[in-house]
């Protein structure tokens, strides 16, 4: 077993205990790790502790698991590694005292593909159905 620090962006902190049994990174309340983030799963993805290493590992998520920027569904992790889920970032360091720690950075509120800045223009001439 091994030690996984939740540092959440509100500054708050979670101390996990590690395993072969993900600790759960998803949207319901119940996880391991919750998320509030419109753009990921329930369950949207897991770390684990094997081999003296943690893993990261999808599972099974609508919009994919990402470490520094490529797409995974399973992978090592090292220090230093940014986890992609959604809008958020949560950033994988060990600190002073071996323990993994799990930064989290704040979603963006941003849903959609752009924005609008103002009023839409309206059609100049109606349409007709052909």
């Amino acid at each position: 077993m091994a030690t996984l620090i939740h540092k959440r962006s509100d500054g708050t902190e979670k101390v996990l205990e590690a395993g072969e049994r993900p600790l759960v990174i998803g949207r319901l309340a119940e996880s391991d790790i919750p998320v509030l983030d419109a753009f990921i799963s329930r369950v949207h993805c897991g770390i684990v502790y094997f081999k003296q290493q943690f893993h990261l590992k999808d599972l099974g998520s609508s919009n994919g698991t990402y470490r520094n920027g490529a797409r995974v569904f399973e992978c090592a992790l090292a220090p230093g590694d940014r986890i992609q889920i959604g809008n958020t970032t949560l950033l994988f360091e060990v600190n002073a005292a071996g323990s993994a720690v799990l930064r989290q950075t704040a979603a963006s509120t941003h849903r959609g593909a752009f924005a609008v800045t103002g009023p839409l223009p309206l059609p100049t001439e109606p349409r007709t159905s052909s």
